[in-house]
């Protein structure tokens, strides 16, 4: 299907406008934690599963492995995690969550549920499906649009 340049145009600009707008967002809402919004990002991934492989945080996070040892220190410091090392892999490193911060990650997971309904009853019942559906379909392609251009620069 063609697209017009000003279609394209106004394409770039709103996804520039709309990544600024969602670290603004996520900026804030860290900091009512006194978290940084990678910190936030981290501890997120432990509403799904207790325990996340430190190559899993690097993928996920798409941070170096130098920066996620840094993320992590901040968040032994503050108690809410614990690094070991997997016992059926030596070379792989593990981060449980620790039993107090069980609960704030909870919290802090329903927060951000509440901060996203918010955000949804900006829009008209019948409109917050479609633009929940418009955003899965606009990842999906910025996504495969990246996976095309990763391949041209391997080949």
């Amino acid at each position: 299907m063609k697209v017009s340049k000003t279609q394209a145009i106004e394409m770039a600009e709103l996804t520039c406008r709309l990544s600024r707008a969602c670290s603004k967002k996520e900026s804030s809402f860290a900091a009512l934690f006194n978290l940084t919004p990678t910190e936030l990002k981290c501890l997120r991934m432990f509403a799904k599963k207790p325990t996340v492989s430190i190559k899993e945080m690097i993928e996920e996070l798409e941070i170096s492995a130098g920066r996620v040892t840094h993320i992590l220190t901040s968040l032994e410091k503050k108690n809410y995690i614990v690094r070991r090392i997997d016992n059926n892999d030596k070379r792989n490193h593990l981060v449980d969550i620790t039993q107090e911060s069980k609960k704030f990650i909870n919290q802090l997971t329903q927060q951000h549920i509440e901060l996203h309904q918010n955000i949804l009853s900006n829009f008209e019942a019948d409109k917050q499906e479609f633009v929940t559906k418009i955003m899965g379909e606009l990842i999906v392609a910025l996504d495969k649009w990246s996976d095309l251009n990763k391949q041209k620069l391997s080949d």
